[in-house]
Formats: C-alpha cells, sequence, structure tokens
C-alpha cells in the first residue's frame, strides 16, 4: 500500500528589518535666542502661601500605638 502524503506548505518569511543607527558626534544645547512660547499668565506659582491659624483651628496628632497583644 502506497501511501500519498500532501505537498508540503511554503510560507514566505518576513526579511529581518535593521534598527536605525543614531550617532551625536557632539551633543548641542538650545540655540541661542530661541526659548519657548509662555502663553496664559505673566507670572507662575510654584507654592500656595503660607497663612497663620488661630491656636483653636489647629489639631495636634502624633503616632498611633496599637495595644499590647495586638498581632499583625
Amino acid at each position: 500500500m502506497n501511501v500519498v502524503l500532501p505537498p508540503l506548505k511554503v510560507t514566505a518569511v518576513a526579511p529581518v528589518k535593521f534598527v536605525p543607527l543614531i550617532v551625536t558626534l557632539v551633543p548641542t544645547g538650545p540655540l541661542v535666542g530661541v526659548k519657548p512660547v509662555i502663553v496664559g499668565a505673566l507670572t507662575t506659582v510654584n507654592a500656595p502661601l503660607l497663612v497663620a491659624v488661630p491656636p483653636g483651628v489647629v489639631t495636634l496628632n502624633g503616632p498611633v500605638v496599637a495595644p499590647v497583644g495586638t498581632v499583625a
């Protein structure tokens, strides 16, 4: 008895992609006179102002200690 096998399938293989080569010989800084454009406000605020608070409003708190015998 002869067994006939179907022909093998041929799949095209994608070519290998090359990795782009980027070389910087001399590091450069910003161009002279070129500055980013800032739109929106004339001044910037880095942090809110600190304001003194009356002593009756302040609540002091400290570390919370677990009762003796507490297991994590």
